[in-house]
């Protein structure tokens, strides 16, 4: 039951309808001699984090940003609650449908009606239904250990109730005991190790530095920054909005 509160309290539609007049981007300022630059001016450090001081020029857009994750923060606490008051509402529909008429359909659409610009040969003018799909897919989680216990159970039912696969791979000590295999067969180190070599795959993976910022500093080769430059790129940065947390 909606409370009186939550009544009066702005959807997120609201919020992201409240934000139709987005501000432009601001052009770029070329900064004469010396530091006029008033985000760096008022800065303020506390440890490893910097405040920017007020910029006038952006400080609109660091508001907007702000605005749209708010309504996007709040759109998704509803879209959360409303999603799984749809997959309640289709599956049990679904479940009489197909009791009533003795089917197995395994999607429900469930309509809505919105407005729509008045016209002459519509049948309804002014208002259309449209629909949400609610996909009741016959995908289903199973708890291995139960099934495989009460197999024998289940007689005829099971191979009609479940499909089994069966695949084999080997065990972390595999090359332990394939050396030892081969040792016993009087094959020599360099044979053995020829063999494990066309058996395994070695895959390297290589991740940059937390202080790589400071130490590709010192490389002063033309060729090797060239390769940096190339093969290294800056993960974007993540944007966090504290008051939404």
């Amino acid at each position: 039951m909606t409370t009186p509160a939550a009544a009066n309290k702005p959807s997120a539609l609201d919020a992201f309808r409240a934000l139709g007049k987005k501000p432009t981007t601001p052009a770029g300022q070329v900064l004469p001699a010396g530091m006029t630059d008033p985000a760096i001016v008022g800065a303020k450090r506390d440890k490893n984090t910097v405040k920017l001081g007020l910029d006038p020029d952006f400080v609109e857009r660091a508001k907007y940003a702000a605005q749209l994750a708010k309504a996007l923060h709040e759109a998704e606490a509803d879209f959360k609650l409303l999603q799984g008051e749809l997959r309640d509402y289709g599956r049990n529909k679904r479940g009489t449908y197909n009791e009533h008429f003795k089917a197995n359909v395994t999607t429900v659409c469930v309509p809505y009606v919105v407005e729509v610009p008045s016209e002459a040969d519509s049948a309804t003018p002014g208002r259309e239904t449209k629909y949400v799909q609610v996909v009741c897919t016959n995908r289903y989680s199973v708890e291995q250990e139960i099934v495989q216990n009460n197999k024998d159970n289940f007689g005829a039912l099971y191979p009609r109730l479940f499909e089994e696969k069966t695949v084999k791979t080997l065990k972390p000590n595999a090359e332990e005991l394939f050396r030892q295999l081969l040792q016993e067969q009087g094959m020599a180190t360099e044979e053995i190790d020829g063999v494990m070599d066309s058996l395994m795959e070695v895959k390297t993976t290589v991740k940059a530095t937390e202080t790589f910022e400071k130490e590709s500093r010192e490389v002063t080769d033309p060729g090797l920054k060239g390769i940096l430059e190339q093969a290294v790129t800056r993960v974007q940065p993540a944007l966090k909005f504290p008051d939404l947390e």
